[in-house]
């Protein structure tokens, strides 16, 4: 019966803790971990190094706006410094949107989706400087 009882319990409480009830999303807030793969940065590391990959890692932090509740700012992104910000909109609790914007003279724009488990998010995005030639980015952040 001990038994019974404790395997019930254990159902219950994995029942709370393993989904997020349907029509609700998660915060994003907070800081993440970010891979990220450039393809202007592989060609010059290809260059220069031999068996470079360009990916970098480093940390983004995501902070929610105040009034818009799938509104949000990554704080580094594309490893632009602290104070450097790009906005991106969440739609559906799981796919966010990288409208055209720019930021410290580098153009954005690209999408994304969020893991079930909302502890990774997937980007694809480009960044234009006006130099001629636009970066193809692909992201990876966790937490």
């Amino acid at each position: 019966m001990k038994l019974l009882q404790l395997v019930l319990i254990c159902g219950m409480l994995s029942g709370l803790f393993s989904c997020i009830p349907e029509g609700e999303t998660q915060s994003f807030e907070g800081e993440w971990s970010c891979q990220e793969t450039s393809e202007i940065f592989m060609e010059s590391m290809k260059e220069n190094m031999k068996g470079s990959t360009g990916t970098t890692i480093f940390p983004v932090y995501f902070a929610q706006d105040a009034s818009f509740e799938n509104k949000y700012y990554i704080d580094n992104f594309y490893q632009l410094g602290s104070g450097q910000q790009v906005t991106i909109m969440v739609s559906g609790g799981r796919t966010i949107t990288i409208e055209t914007q720019t930021v410290n003279g580098i153009e954005f724009s690209g999408s994304g989706v969020v893991s079930s488990d909302y502890n990774t998010i997937d980007l694809i995005y480009t960044a234009d400087d006006g130099g001629g030639q636009i970066d193809h980015v692909t992201s990876e952040y966790t937490r």
